[in-house]
């Protein structure tokens, strides 16, 4: 587990932290368990989970919002497409390839402090920040 994924457990709410930090411990063996957790709604801690609605939640805006709040330009990506999954890259191609996909990821910008996570539903976007 490195320190962006550390970080995501953060802005979760029990015990789903729990039990991702678990598997994350895990590692190799349990990834896969993680990326389809990622894909449903996982418990975000309402405390750090900002939802965001209409055209808050397109690429740009979330991008503009992360930036205005300290993200740098690479950023680490958690993700159930195994493509994404455990990527360092530009943040705007993994809000590019994350948002309005269908599939639940999360983008540490800073390790527990600034994130965005989206899981497969519609109007599912959350900016992260504790």
């Amino acid at each position: 587990m490195n320190d962006h994924e550390r970080g995501f457990l953060t802005f979760l709410a029990e015990p789903t932290r729990r039990r991702l930090k678990t598997l994350l411990e895990l590692g190799d063996t349990r990834r896969r368990a993680v990326r389809e957790l990622l894909h449903h709604s996982v418990r975000l801690d309402p405390r750090c989970a900002k939802h965001l609605v209409g055209s808050e939640a397109f690429s740009g805006s979330v991008e503009a919002m992360l930036r205005g709040r300290g993200a740098l330009s690479t950023c680490y990506v958690l993700a159930a497409n195994g493509d994404l999954d455990g990527r360092e890259m530009p943040l705007g191609e993994a809000l590019d390839a994350i948002i309005g996909m269908g599939n639940g990821a999360f983008v540490s910008c800073i390790p527990g402090r600034l994130g965005f996570y989206e899981y497969e539903s519609t109007k599912s976007s959350y900016l992260l920040q504790c």
